[in-house]
Formats: structure tokens, C-alpha cells, sequence
């Protein structure tokens, strides 16, 4: 059967980033037996190929993903399918269909979304449309009544480590990987679903609820089963090592000790290419960040998120003391590892002095990088619940906004928000308003995207600087094994 997915990333939060879910889902249902594409949608300039090759290829089901900023669009894809061909059965998976399962009722032309762990229930799904059975049933899914009501079916138990090792390694093929290393410079690979912590505005508490648990405890494949998964992406991409890093996108890398110390060692015998994770900073003993030093961690990402107790402690619950943050990167610079603080601005009930707060505690902690992004209420988690409940959303502008994290969809006043989108922007200039390195790294990329904005040439220069980079890449790599290789015969490079 043919199965067509579309990952949609108009005006996303992040250029063109390697959404492991439907990759993961693309690779169960290929190695199903049935025939798969891919579709990615950029800009709504692209909707016609998505239209040329729903009409090519015919496919009997439709595959999206969507996180909440996007899901309009999913809603637009699905309606531009059901006009080409009203038999095609359009789903939707992700965070947001998960959290938020009452999206089913938003619009007539998606037929189902999947909630939660997707893998087993989709190829059931899949094979129930196959054989012309009742789909319905299907545990897992949502759907919507005659009556314009959602019918929520059972969820099916998460699926255990053990479970979780048997799956075959996301699609990189399908979903063109490649141009993921391009466009983000990094390798991104994610081996732990969940998160035992509780953070208001964290869709991992707001998964745990759906399960009608407390807290989305962990759970990862083995070690061996995602180092075996590295080999194979970088057997394909040799460039990853010599230019690109390896990004471990765990929402907390190495929580489980045995798994973190079994991961490592095999990670310092068989891959050895400079990796960043992301961390809590009461997570950051001594013990851990030997760990990670020792087992070629380029970066550790904190989420600092506030300066302010208030707002950290009980509007996020974080439960961390100022103290915990400070002693976390003071810690990681001892053992020569690279940091970036990620703050949170905009939260309900913070004031400016409050965010002046996590500027100042920013400048103490002097993390090698720094960003914010500002408050995004997600449907399903506790922050994100109580701003609807109370009437604080913007609801025109949420139903209609794909700039997360960039602007902020609750009702403030205008001079609020633009000072809201003022720290964003200029946020490293505020924590390092003297550092020559970020005022020149900034000019340069000011002036890159002056020269993407020209007319024509803009994009052309933008393809061939793209082309160039990556084939001195591949000159260096080649030139770096030969010279390797040349070194280990014992050729006398001197003479």
C-alpha cells in the first residue's frame, strides 16, 4: 500500500531539523512492506508539489506530523488532499495531536490523529485500511463522530526498552538527512523518550497525564542498539566527524547511570566525534560531567530558563536553587566543556525586572553561548492549560501563528511584546554587551541575510555558497584520510 508523509516546518522555530517520530514511523512502516514518500513543506509556496505528487503517486494514506504551530497547516494539507481524491484517509501524530486530541474536531478532511507512541498501532491501522476493515477501532487513534464529537480510543501500554530495541533505526533515506546536515550543522540523533521532571510548560508532564501517570518516566533502546545506529549514519555521511558534531537531542542525556556509562564507553571506542547534549543543572554532579568529559562532549545545553525563583520555581516548577545553576556551569567549565544557557521570557506574571533577573543571572554563570526564546502556551501541559482556562491566549493569533518561540500569542499589551521580541533578538547582546566575537559574528550573519533577501541572485548565491562549502568539506575529508593513511604506512612526509 502506498503511504505518503508530510513533515511540515513553515517559519519554524528551528531551519529544517530532523523530526525523529516520523522518521521513526516511516521506518516500521517501510520495513512493513508497504511503498513510502516524503513530502516536506518549507513555505506555502510549496504546496503545489505537495499537490503534484498526491496526484502522481496516489497514495491510500497520508502520514503527518505536527507540533502545535503547525498544525494549521496540516489542517490546509489535509483539505487540498481530500479535493484531489476524497477517498484518501489523512492522519496526523506528534506532540500536538497527543497533548491536544480534540484537534480531530477542527476539521472534517483529517480523518484520525494518533496519540502517543505511534509504531504498533499505526501498522495495525495501516493494515486494517489494507484488508477494508473498520480502522475505528483502533487503539490509539482519536476520531470524529457524526455528530462533530471526538471518539478517543484506548491507548495501547507504552512501549518498553525491550520493545523499543527491536525497532529498525529512523528512515534517514526517506527523510533526506543529507540536507539536514547542511541546513543545520549538526548531526541530531534522540535514544530516550520522556522526562521524569515536572515543568508546567513542558509537554513531557502534559504525556505523562495522557498515560494517566505522574511523571513520563525514561525509557531507551540499549546502548548497543544506538551506538550500532551512529555507525550507520556516519558509514552514510562520512562528513560527520570531520565537519559536523553529533547533537544528543535526550531531553536529559544520561539520567540512567548504567546506561550513561555503557553508552560512553562504547561511544569512545567505536564513534569519537565531539557530541552536545542537553542537561539540567541539578543533574550536573561531578560524577556526570567526568563522564561526559572524558566521552568527547563538546557542548552541555542547560535549561537555565528563569533567573527569578518566582518564576522558576513556582510558575515553571522547576524546583532548582540559584545556587544549583551557578555551581552547574562553574563545574562544567572546570572540566573544559562548552555551555549554553536556554532561558524562557514571557511567562504569565513575569515582569521586566523579573526577566532582568535571569539577564543578570546569565552574566554570573558566563555560559559559552546564551539564547531565550519566549513563552509558547502548549495545549495539554499545566502552564499552557491555565493560560486558556483563563482567557490569557489570543486565540485569532494562536489559531493562525508559526513564529513559536519567536513572538508571544497572549493577550499583552504592545509595548510588552515588543520588548519581549527586543531580548529575544538581542539577548546575547545584552548578556556580553562588549564581546568583539558576537559583534562580528552578528555582522556577518546581518549581512548574509542581506544578500539572501536580494531578488534572484540572493537564493543563487545562497546554492552555490552552499556547494562550494560542502565540496572543500569533502576535498578536506578526502585529503585528511589520505594523509592518515599515508602516516600509517610510514611515509616520510618531511623529505
Amino acid at each position: 500500500m502506498k503511504i505518503l508523509f508530510v513533515y511540515t516546518n513553515i517559519n519554524g522555530q528551528h531551519a529544517d531539523s530532523f523530526a525523529d517520530g516520523i522518521a521513526m514511523i516511516m521506518a516500521v512502516t517501510k520495513k512493513a512492506g508497504h511503498e513510502i514518500k516524503m513530502v516536506q513543506i518549507f513555505d506555502k509556496k510549496d504546496y503545489p508539489e505537495f499537490t503534484k505528487e498526491v496526484q502522481e503517486f496516489k497514495p491510500s494514506v497520508i502520514g503527518y506530523t505536527s507540533v502545535s504551530s503547525q498544525f494549521s497547516f496540516v489542517l490546509e494539507l489535509s483539505q487540498l488532499a481530500k479535493t484531489i481524491s476524497p477517498d484518501i484517509i489523512n492522519v496526523c501524530g506528534g506532540v500536538h495531536t497527543t497533548l491536544y486530541p480534540q484537534s480531530i474536531t477542527e476539521s472534517k478532511a483529517l480523518d484520525a490523529v494518533f496519540i502517543g507512541d505511534g509504531e504498533g498501532p499505526f501498522l495495525d491501522f495501516l493494515k486494517k485500511v489494507e484488508n477494508k476493515e473498520c480502522w475505528k477501532d483502533t487503539e490509539n487513534i482519536a476520531h470524529q463522530r457524526e455528530d462533530g464529537t471526538m471518539k478517543k480510543n484506548k491507548l495501547r501500554a507504552l512501549m518498553t526498552p525491550e520493545e523499543l530495541d527491536t525497532l529498525p533505526h529512523p528512515d534517514r533515506t526517506t527523510f533526506p538527512f543529507e540536507k539536514t546536515l547542511k541546513m543545520v550543522g549538526v548531526a541530531p540523533f534522540h535514544f530516550t523518550r520522556g522526562c521524569p521532571f515536572t515543568c508546567t510548560y513542558c509537554s513531557n508532564i502534559g504525556i505523562a497525564k495522557v498515560y494517566g501517570q505522574s511523571r513520563y518516566n525514561i525509557r531507551q533502546a540499549t546502548p548497543e542498539h544506538s551506538i550500532q545506529e551512529i555507525e550507520e549514519v556516519i558509514k552514510k555521511n562520512p562528513l560527520i566527524g570531520p565537519v559536523y558534531k553529533i547533537y544528543l537531542t535526550d531531553d536529559i542525556f544520561g539520567l540512567n547511570k548504567k546506561w550513561r556509562r555503557e553508552f560512553l564507553k562504547l561511544y569512545r571506542k567505536r564513534v569519537k566525534v565531539p557530541f552536545i547534549c542537553l542537561l539540567r543543572c541539578d543533574v550536573a554532579t561531578e560524577d556526570t560531567i567526568q563522564d561526559l568529559a572524558r566521552g568527547y562532549c563538546d557542548t552541555i545545553q542547560f535549561g537555565v530558563e528563569s533567573g527569578n525563583d518566582y518564576i522558576r520555581n513556582t510558575v515553571m516548577s522547576r524546583d532548582m536553587a540559584r545556587e544549583t545553576i551557578v555551581n552547574a556551569f562553574k563545574l562544567t567549565r572546570k572540566y573544559g566543556i562548552k555551555t549554553h544557557a536556554i532561558n524562557i521570557i514571557g511567562v504569565p506574571g513575569e515582569t521586566k525586572e523579573m526577566m532582568l533577573d535571569t539577564v543578570r543571572l546569565n552574566r554570573e554563570i558566563k555560559p559559552t553561548a546564551t539564547s531565550a526564546n519566549i513563552f509558547y502556551p502548549y495545549k495539554g501541559t499545566p502552564l499552557g492549560e491555565e493560560c486558556f482556562k483563563k482567557d490569557m491566549v489570543d486565540l485569532e493569533m494562536y489559531n493562525d501563528f508559526s513564529n513559536e518561540r519567536r513572538d508571544s500569542v497572549l493577550k499583552y499589551s504592545k509595548e510588552w511584546k515588543k520588548t519581549l521580541r527586543y531580548y529575544r533578538t538581542n539577548w546575547n547582546k545584552e548578556i556580553y554587551p562588549y564581546d568583539y566575537n558576537r559583534i562580528a559574528s552578528e555582522g556577518w550573519g546581518k549581512f548574509k541575510q542581506q544578500v539572501k533577501a536580494i531578488p534572484v541572485i540572493g537564493p543563487a548565491l545562497k546554492d552555490k555558497y552552499a556547494m562550494t562549502r560542502d565540496g572543500l568539506n569533502r576535498l578536506r575529508l578526502i585529503y585528511n584520510n589520505k594523509f592518515k593513511k599515508e602516516i600509517s604506512e610510514g611515509r616520510n612526509w618531511y623529505r
